[in-house]
Formats: structure tokens, sequence, C-alpha cells
């Protein structure tokens, strides 16, 4: 399954910040590989609890601090099928713009939610 998620650059152009918003594809893969890669990227999380347990903890805290915003941020790329290393994948995203974090938030809210959907249904 296909998710977009927001992304946005910066640069200077002619003594003037310029931002530029796109969407980035994902590959979202809800199978165990999903956990195999939780345990592969931040071990010390996994040894605590799985990969879907860690998501509804983290996505029940309504807080928009910037340790939580990351910790989603985790949980999202692991949900993801991509080769792209965990410190590329947080340069995708601005995180010093509100408005555009609103869209990031929304977007990883709308992702986790289906995950939990998808969860729900496999029980």
């Amino acid at each position: 399954m296909k998710i977009k998620l927001p992304v946005q650059t910066k640069e200077i152009k002619n003594g003037a910040m310029v931002k530029t918003q796109s969407e980035q594809e994902f590959d979202l893969d809800m199978s165990i590989a999903a956990q195999i890669r939780f345990e592969t990227k931040f071990p010390a999380l996994a040894e605590r609890e799985d990969l879907l347990g860690y998501s509804q903890r983290i996505f029940e805290i309504n807080d928009l601090s910037l340790g939580l915003i990351i910790s989603k941020l985790k949980m999202i790329y692991c949900w993801f099928d991509t080769e792209m290393g965990f410190n590329d994948f947080l340069k995708l995203f601005d995180l010093s713009d509100e408005s555009y974090m609103k869209k990031l938030i929304k977007a990883m809210n709308d992702t986790f939610q289906i995950v939990a959907d998808g969860s729900a249904e496999k029980n």
C-alpha cells in the first residue's frame, strides 16, 4: 500500500529563504518485516516492546514535543519498506515550520490509523 508524507526543503534564492513542499511516497509494509526493521534499527526499544505496542503507546500521547515527533517518525519509518537510512529519512522533514509540521503530524496520524485498523482486522 502506498502512503504519501509531506516533505519540505528550504534554500536561499536571491537572499531570501524559499520553502518547497512536495510529497514522498512510501510503501506501507504491515508484515513481520516491519517488526524486523524495528528490532534492527532500534534494538533498545525492541527489547521492551514490539513495534505495534510501541506504535500504540506513542500515538496515545497527545503532545507536540520534539521528542514525541521523533518517536513517531521512528515508528512510521519501521512500518515503511524503504532502503533509505533513518537519518536520511529524518532529513526529509522540516521540524522548524509549524504549519508544515501540522500537515506532517496529520499524515503520520493517518498512517498509524491504517496500521491500527489493519491490526484490529487481524485479531
